[in-house]
C-alpha cells in the first residue's frame, strides 16, 4: 500500500494539534485562538501555555503588554529607507 504525501502530512497534522481544556470546559486549539484574536500561533500557543483562565486567554491583544504585532517594524524599516532617500534626492538636486 502506498500512500502519497499529501495523505501522510494531513494524517501528521491532526495527530500533532494539541487541543487546550480549559478552566470553564471549553477546547481550543492554538491555531483556533490566534484567529480568533489576530495574534500568530507562537503568541496563542503561549498564553495557552500560561495559563487556562478563559479571561486570560481570550484577553485581546494589547501592544503595550508585549511586542509589536507581526510585520510593523519591517514596514517601518522601510519608510524610513524611502524618507532618507527623499532627503538625499533633494540634497542632490540642489547642487546640480
Amino acid at each position: 500500500m502506498v500512500l502519497s504525501l499529501r495523505a501522510v502530512h494531513t494524517l501528521m497534522r491532526k495527530l500533532r494539534t494539541i487541543i487546550y481544556k480549559l478552566d470553564d470546559g471549553s477546547e481550543i486549539t492554538s491555531r483556533e485562538l490566534a484567529e480568533q484574536l489576530g495574534v500568530t500561533e507562537s503568541a496563542a500557543r503561549n498564553r495557552l501555555n500560561r495559563s487556562r483562565n478563559p479571561k486570560l486567554v481570550y484577553k485581546p491583544y494589547n501592544p503595550r503588554n508585549g511586542g509589536k504585532p507581526l510585520g510593523t517594524q519591517k514596514k517601518q524599516k522601510i519608510i524610513d529607507a524611502k524618507l532618507r532617500d527623499a532627503e538625499m534626492m533633494k540634497l542632490a538636486l540642489k547642487h546640480i
